[in-house]
């Protein structure tokens, strides 16, 4: 229930330029399941299509819009969105996604049950541009199970955890203000930072669907290379830093070979596949500096020739060996 007149969840949805999908993203809060008491803070970044006014056309109280007069930035609007939010839990989305009507009835009774977790998400379908679906789950990290506890080393690996699907205790998201001004992204490093400070819950259901098209915003980062020096300074903030208990510290240190390899790689892949040859080449190469026995990871060796010999070649050589390889 609400205390003190407040809502119990906020959804703070940052707005910008999206308003073909935002019916869809309004449409799958409002079908929640549970009859929990929520809110919708929809913060509108100045965006030039009429996503105001697909906001003014919801005839419900429930959804209360913040409009800024000029274009301040996906971070700068979720902040907004953040501090305007009156619930117990928060959770972020943004209009190109959209959460299944289950997505509450599975994660509050896990932020109710135990307050020593922060942060509660859980697996997510990918769908296309028209709703499309191209995968019905993505998750790759806890073999089809629930977990229970920290997962602040495996984040510094991989930023496994999809956006749409996280919920948490508004303390937890506002202790992280300011977002850095020259971030790329916000997602991870609002996980990493909450992740040092208390435990994460994953519940093993799709709970939202991530829309992958080509005007999104990790596509972008990609291209412009500016989601590279974002992880770099998050990861040197972390170890610049003593984690909550000896033994979390220790581990962090541990791994931090595996960490910045791990990144490296993940970026190189992101950069092969938008055949930015150079930048994956470099990237493979400081991953297996970071820690030599990633070289042996599926495909690295194989990718790191083609960014030396060229695509065109590499291709023929792949043909020859696969010809070879059937006689």
């Amino acid at each position: 229930m609400a205390q003190s007149g407040n809502p119990l969840v906020s959804f703070v949805v940052p707005c910008y330029n999206y308003a073909r999908f935002l019916p869809d993203c309004l449409n799958g809060i409002f079908a929640q399941e549970g009859g929990y008491d929520f809110e919708i803070v929809a913060v509108d970044d100045a965006s030039t299509d009429d996503t105001l006014e697909v906001l003014q056309r919801v005839r419900d109280a429930r959804l209360r819009v913040i409009r800024h007069e000029r274009n301040q930035g996906h971070a700068q609007t979720f902040a907004d969105g953040l501090l305007a939010a009156r619930g117990r839990f928060v959770a972020r989305i943004d209009p190109d996604d959209r959460h299944r009507p289950c997505f509450l009835k599975r994660t509050v009774p896990v932020l109710e049950k135990y307050p020593e977790v922060g942060l509660v998400y859980g697996d997510t379908s990918l769908i296309g541009d028209a709703g499309q679906e191209f995968a019905a789950r993505s998750d790759r990290q806890h073999g089809g199970k629930d977990f229970k506890g920290c997962e602040l080393i495996e984040l510094l690996q991989e930023n496994f955890i999809c956006a749409p699907t996280i919920i948490a205790r508004r303390e937890c998201w506002v202790r992280q203000l300011p977002i850095p001004s020259h971030l790329a992204f916000h997602d991870w490093f609002f996980t990493v930072k909450i992740a040092r400070e208390a435990e994460f819950y994953y519940v093993d259901e799709v709970l939202a669907e991530y829309r992958v098209h080509a005007t999104n915003l990790h596509s972008r980062l990609v291209l412009n290379k500016s989601e590279e020096p974002s992880i770099f300074w998050l990861l040197e903030q972390v170890y610049g830093s003593e984690e909550r208990t000896p033994e979390l510290q220790r581990r962090k240190v541990q791994f931090r070979g595996r960490v910045y390899a791990r990144q490296y790689e993940t970026l190189a892949n992101k950069y092969f596949g938008a055949r930015m040859e150079a930048d994956a080449r470099r990237c493979y190469l400081q991953a297996i500096r970071h820690s030599p026995s990633i070289a042996m990871s599926p495909g690295l060796a194989r990718r790191l020739l083609a960014t030396v010999i060229g695509r065109g070649p590499y291709e023929r050589v792949k043909k020859l060996v696969a010809v070879g390889s059937a006689h």
